[in-house]
């Protein structure tokens, strides 16, 4: 198994869905039964590579409605600071990184290529305390994330960032999916439902999406209403957010 190995130009979104759906079926594990279960996991993950703390983050896409943004659904005890730094910091570049390359992001103090990181991509960062590793997960319609390690200090080989980003596209996709209730909501809307959806996130209204899709108002606000009761929602802002949280909407 081999990453792409593009420098400047990142491979192209379809491309990144490719590469991320092959990892994910590569490192299939057992289901987690709440997130409880994820924690030893991590741990576990973060012994192999002998970190000194760990934290899992959600992407949430930019809309009109709503900035793109990381948020922190897991994290090791005391890890808090760093974490928060690491967003505050990094948002943009990672939020970014997300759509154009598969590549783990391996933030260095040290200027050059690191050593034996052929898979992960080096990012120069003055001043930080150690190295860490960022594992991006795109997982199209369930959402999309990173398994972070902080400090970490094992060798960066090829097979270890390779059986790391399996093991962190796993515990992305069974966070997501205890998140909502194990529920596929993908599977349950249908094609007029999700694009009368992308089109309200999109500040339109319900008489401009009529116009748009060739329907009355009427029919709008139905295939609006069952999106709604379809994601367990109580309005349509909050099924949007949904919506935008599950990888649905952009």
């Amino acid at each position: 198994m081999a990453y792409a190995t593009h420098h400047g130009t990142h491979p192209g979104l379809p491309a990144t869905q490719e590469r991320t759906q092959q990892l994910s079926h590569e490192g299939n594990g057992g289901r987690a039964g709440s997130t409880a279960d994820l924690f030893p996991r991590l741990v576990i993950m973060q012994r192999l590579c002998n970190a000194e703390a760990f934290a899992v983050l959600t992407a949430q896409a930019q809309t009109l409605l709503t900035p793109g943004r990381l948020e922190c659904q897991m994290q090791s005890p005391g890890s808090e600071a760093i974490v928060e730094q690491l967003i505050e910091d990094q948002s943009a570049f990672l939020l970014s990184h997300l759509g154009a390359s598969p590549r783990p992001i391996i933030f260095t103090p040290h200027k050059g290529q690191v050593q034996g990181s052929a898979p992960g991509l080096p990012v120069h960062v003055a001043g930080n305390p150690g190295t860490d590793l960022a594992f991006p997960a795109q997982l199209g319609a369930m959402g999309n994330g990173y398994v972070v390690f902080f400090s970490v200090h094992a060798a960066l080989g090829n097979d270890l960032l390779i059986d790391l980003h399996r093991k962190s596209l796993t515990v992305i996709r069974e966070k997501l999916r205890l998140s909502f209730g194990g529920a596929s909501q993908i599977d349950k809307l249908n094609e007029r439902e999700i694009e009368c959806l992308q089109l309200v996130g999109n500040g339109m209204k319900s008489e401009a999406i009529g116009d748009r899709l060739a329907l009355s108002v009427h029919t709008v606000n139905a295939y609006l209403g069952s999106a709604t009761t379809k994601l367990n929602a109580v309005n349509r802002i909050q099924a949007i957010a949904k919506a935008i949280r599950l990888g649905i909407i952009a």
